[in-house]
């Protein structure tokens, strides 16, 4: 029983050394450059949030189907 726990633990790790080194990591020294001064920045213009709002009054209640087939219609 010791044997094969050794046996199983063992094994991923004398597979692991018999693996060829891994590749470098990518070069990402551009990330954290700082950006270009020459480039503008896009300029954005207000947009209203509530542009498109319909106004829509508190009712009293109502059968579902009504309000439904109202809601449906617009």
């Amino acid at each position: 029983m010791t044997f094969r726990l050794l046996f199983v633990g063992a094994l991923p790790l004398t597979l692991a050394a018999c693996m060829p080194p891994p590749t470098p990591l990518p070069d990402t020294a551009y990330i954290a450059a700082p950006a270009t001064a020459t480039v503008a920045a896009r300029q954005t213009g207000y947009v209203n949030p509530i542009q498109n709002y319909t106004v829509r009054p508190v009712m009293d209640p109502a059968d579902w189907r009504e309000s439904n087939s109202s809601q449906a219609d617009l």
